[in-house]
């Protein structure tokens, strides 16, 4: 019996994990592939609580998402990577007698904390200031690969959340200030006020305004951060992990500033979207998906959240470009389409796809 291993579970659900656990329990997930199967009920138990997928049900699969997502996007993989692998290897042999934990408590635990948050009336995780004299609850939204959430903000502001996505906002939102966190994708349409500056907070910069329209997209894994444009007027400053950059307004639809990090130093890349790029560049939120001139490299990682998906695709065929018009199809109708289009193969099994080269149109 692995009482450590609840707790570690237990501080997940509770949003009160330190970055010893999210080791522990990739740990404890590596030891027996039935792990993972036994972690995605009690997410799905979580989940049940509120979070539920773009079908209106619970499911196991969005919630062991939501979990990897997170721990995924941890800031200290790189200085512990090498001994968190050691010591998993090391205690293999160990901890392969640990197969079991007993869900019955856990689940009970974890009902628990259910309680308590629904007798607060609130719908989400919480975290706390290190003032315990002035707490500041967050509300946060979580969205499973294969889904897309409409938030609406106590200002009447709306956020469109892409799939893979998380945003928070503290309790006191609208008081003095609106402040948003993000790490992934959305489309923000502000409400104009003008004593309270809306700031959207990512990984690389901060994004201020009054009252506009614009998309953010900063998924950790692409260390990348994109603001465009659409209506009225941005001011991109540096993020808390940037030592200096200038800050770039834009103001003209259509702007787009990317920002990047490289051995530590910051890259602004400044440029003007024509109008059907621009369209194209926030179509994710619309019926209609609009694709211009991607490469299949970045197409496979959009089909992959879209979708909710792994997919492999041969070197070869990474740099080919596409441009298309999608609406409501399915993952394999938008394949096809793709290999009417170009010299590939694609082999669907189960949540993976396999892009190849195809050899006979190749040839011709």
């Amino acid at each position: 019996m692995n009482y450590q291993i609840e707790d570690y579970i237990i501080n997940f659900v509770a949003r009160k994990e330190t970055p010893e656990d999210v080791e522990k329990l990739k740990e404890w997930l590596a030891v027996d592939p039935e792990r993972k199967n036994e972690l995605k009920r009690l997410l799905a138990i979580y989940d049940s609580a509120g979070i539920k997928d773009i079908s209106g049900t619970i499911s196991p699969e969005n919630a062991y998402q939501r979990f990897m997502f997170h721990i995924n996007s941890e800031k200290n993989k790189t200085s512990t990577e090498d001994t968190s692998e050691k010591s998993s290897t090391s205690n293999k042999k160990k901890n392969s007698t640990i197969i079991r934990i007993n869900n019955y408590r856990i689940i009970s635990r974890i009902a628990a904390i259910f309680i308590i948050s629904f007798s607060l009336g609130i719908m989400s995780h919480y975290y706390l200031s290190n003032n315990q004299s002035n707490q500041i609850v967050f509300t946060e939204n979580i969205v499973p690969l294969g889904s897309k959430s409409v938030i609406k903000l106590p200002d009447g502001s709306s956020v469109l959340l892409n799939s893979g996505s998380t945003m928070r906002y503290p309790s006191d939102y609208g008081k003095n200030k609106r402040e948003i966190y993000l790490e992934g994708e959305a489309y923000f349409n502000v409400v104009q006020q003008n004593k309270i500056p809306f700031t959207v907070f990512t990984a690389l910069s901060n994004i201020r305004v009054l009252g506009t329209e614009f998309n953010v997209k900063a998924y950790p894994e692409e260390k990348v951060v994109e603001t465009t444009l659409i209506r009225g007027k941005v001011t991109v400053e540096k993020g808390e992990t940037i030592d200096h950059f200038e800050s770039a307004i834009l103001n003209t639809p259509g702007q787009k500033l990317s920002v990047s990090l490289s051995d530590n130093k910051p890259t602004l890349i400044l440029t003007q979207l024509e109008p059907d790029i621009a369209t194209a560049e926030v179509s994710w939120k619309e019926q209609k998906w609009r694709i211009e001139s991607i490469s299949l490299s970045d197409l496979a990682i959009k089909l992959e959240r879209r979708y909710n998906v792994k997919i492999y695709v041969d070197e070869t065929l990474k740099s080919h470009h596409f441009t298309g018009t999608f609406e409501n199809e399915s993952l394999e109708q938008v394949l096809s389409a793709i290999q009417f289009s170009a010299p590939i193969l694609y082999r669907l099994e189960g949540k993976e796809v396999y892009v190849t080269v195809d050899t006979a149109k190749s040839s011709e």
